[in-house]
């Protein structure tokens, strides 16, 4: 098995056990209820419904694309390992999820819970951890856009 092809399969594993993770406080972050990502700038309003609709697409339609593609990546043959879908997909990826952690990042740093003056409270840390790890995936989405490059030029040049 080549370097690229081990490199791809760990950073896919990395993708998708982050994504499971932000999935999981994404729904009972909230002491067990539905936390979102916030996405107002005006932190006296409720949540923005269509943030969280972004959000829930990227979370669940990334977990989708990433689990798929690790299965490709492990069944198909040496030619077809990467595409330029995947590149696409991984550079739009980067992008979305940096968008979406810095919205969760922006809501939950200025939130204050019902109990006005705790800084400290379960929610607002789970709401940073959100945005933090979502920011982090970007990151881990463009080092497999680097590595996708490197796989496609590789299989033009031979």
């Amino acid at each position: 098995m080549a370097l690229e092809t081990i490199a791809s399969i760990i950073v896919k594993l990395v993708k998708l056990v982050l994504n499971f993770i932000i999935l999981v406080l994404y729904r009972v972050g909230f002491a067990g209820d539905f936390l979102g990502v916030g996405g107002t700038w005006n932190l006296f309003e409720e949540k923005s419904s269509d943030v969280e609709i972004i959000a829930s697409g990227v979370f669940v339609g990334y977990f989708v694309y990433t689990a798929v593609s690790l299965i490709s990546l492990c069944l198909a043959s040496s030619e077809n390992k990467n595409t330029f879908t995947d590149i696409l997909m991984n550079i739009v990826g980067v992008f979305l999820w940096i968008a979406v952690g810095a919205t969760a990042l922006h809501y939950w740093h200025g939130y204050l819970s019902e109990h006005k003056y705790t800084y400290v409270n379960s929610e607002r840390q789970v709401g940073l951890a959100l945005g933090s790890l979502s920011v982090l995936n970007g990151a881990v989405y463009l080092v497999d856009s680097v590595i996708s490059v490197i796989f496609l030029i590789k299989a033009k040049l031979q």
